[in-house]
């Protein structure tokens, strides 16, 4: 029954040796392994052939350890398929550990920069996470800075001011002040424009001027945004709240 049971894994285990060889030469030829894993699975193949070596001069010797001697090919063929999981896995895992690497860094810095490389990837969710955070940043940036007081400011260049991604600062404004880019700049714009609309000191200087300190270009875009915001043109802002 022994003998039996000892030629049944022999045969399997050489089933199983010539399957995967096969699957070991499909990894060569489909998947390129990566240094660190490539050292493991050398390792496992030492191990491999160091008991393949043992195993023959049992045979050879003619040794009496026919147990020992199955336990042997049972163990050299788990080390021959924990180097093929290693050689398979490899190539994936190291793919996305410098990703993993970047996000765990981010979570303890709001300040850095995400690449558009990184789109898609782990680091997008840390971003989503640090949205409300970057939405505070922004509005208290915007008071006191007044970056929307360039006539030519951008979603790429407040971004930049931010140390964030352009993507990351367009998603913040849409999910967390719920409005686009060009709304909120010209929210603020128009929120300065009525500030200097009442400023005494201010009171002889024509609108158009105004409307160009406050970041605008257009006359016609000007009035637009000021009248969508407030209800009246900005010249009759300014006299009503200017009546004696």
């Amino acid at each position: 029954m022994v003998e039996v049971a000892l030629l049944a894994i022999k045969d399997l285990s050489l089933l199983m040796s010539s399957a995967l060889v096969l699957i070991l030469l499909c990894l060569l030829i489909l998947r390129p392994h990566q240094n660190a894993f490539r050292y493991v699975y050398r390792c496992c193949l030492v191990l491999f052939f160091v008991v393949g070596i043992v195993r023959m001069l049992a045979s050879l010797l003619d040794w009496d350890i026919d147990v020992d001697a199955a336990l042997l090919l049972v163990i050299n063929n788990i080390l021959f398929m924990v180097g093929c999981v290693f050689f398979w896995l490899g190539p994936r895992w190291f793919m996305h550990a410098p990703l993993i690497a970047r996000g765990a860094r981010h979570s303890g810095s709001h300040s850095h920069k995400l690449t558009g490389d990184e789109s898609g990837t782990v680091a997008d969710v840390i971003a989503m996470e640090t949205q409300p955070q970057l939405a505070e940043k922004l509005t208290e940036f915007m008071v006191l800075q007044k970056p929307y007081l360039e006539p030519h400011i951008t979603v790429e260049r407040l971004a930049a001011k931010l140390n964030v991604s352009p993507k990351l600062l367009s998603s913040t404004i849409n999910n967390e002040l719920h409005m686009n880019f060009f709304e909120l700049i010209s929210n603020y714009r128009v929120a300065e424009a009525k500030q200097r609309l009442l400023d005494a000191e201010l009171s002889e200087k024509p609108i158009c001027e105004i409307m160009k300190s406050c970041g605008f270009n257009s006359k016609s875009v000007f009035n637009q945004a000021f009248k969508k915001a407030v209800g009246v043109t900005p010249s009759h802002y300014r006299q009503q709240h200017n009546q004696p």
